[in-house]
């Protein structure tokens, strides 16, 4: 009879703790998962321009991915190719709407980072050297870093 009722017992518990499992999942969403300490600067974008900046974000790690695999190969010809991409070209594509609305630190940044994928790609052109273009991706990735920590970007 004791047994019994622990086992009643146990599943009630049980119930409810699943119960209330599924609640948070469902009901509280991403909402328990920000960090409190989360300082950065918020950066307000309409959702076509965040989805752009999201993008070019994608991008550069891929190019900076592509980089990499020329340097494994010592392959120049690959690693200018790559970095084109995100280079002056990439640069002159940028709508004058995502400028015009970016904190002009954020600016520096993103010109910054287009500045050193241009540089990355005309010294490996001009005089390939591995050691440079490993310093100018750490500079590169450096760039990113701080932009990463000093900035959130949200929908407007």
């Amino acid at each position: 009879m004791f047994t019994k009722k622990l086992l009643i017992i146990s599943n009630i518990v049980f119930v409810i703790i699943i119960s209330i499992l599924v609640y948070i999942l469902l009901f509280m969403g991403t909402e328990m998962v920000k960090l409190p300490d989360d300082n950065r600067i918020i950066v307000k974008y309409e959702p076509d321009l965040r989805d752009l900046v999201l993008s070019e974000m994608r991008d550069y790690l891929e190019v900076m991915n592509e980089i990499q695999q020329g340097l494994a190969e010592n392959n120049p010809d690959k690693i200018v190719k790559a970095a084109i991409r995100q280079g002056q070209i990439s640069l002159e594509a940028t709508p004058l709407r995502l400028l015009k609305l970016s904190p002009l630190a954020c600016k520096q940044m993103g010109f910054r980072g287009h500045d050193i994928f241009q540089a990355i790609a005309d010294s490996a052109r001009v005089n390939f050297k591995r050691t440079t273009t490993i310093n100018q991706l750490a500079e590169l990735t450096n760039n990113c870093i701080v932009c990463h920590r000093t900035y959130r970007l949200e929908m407007k």
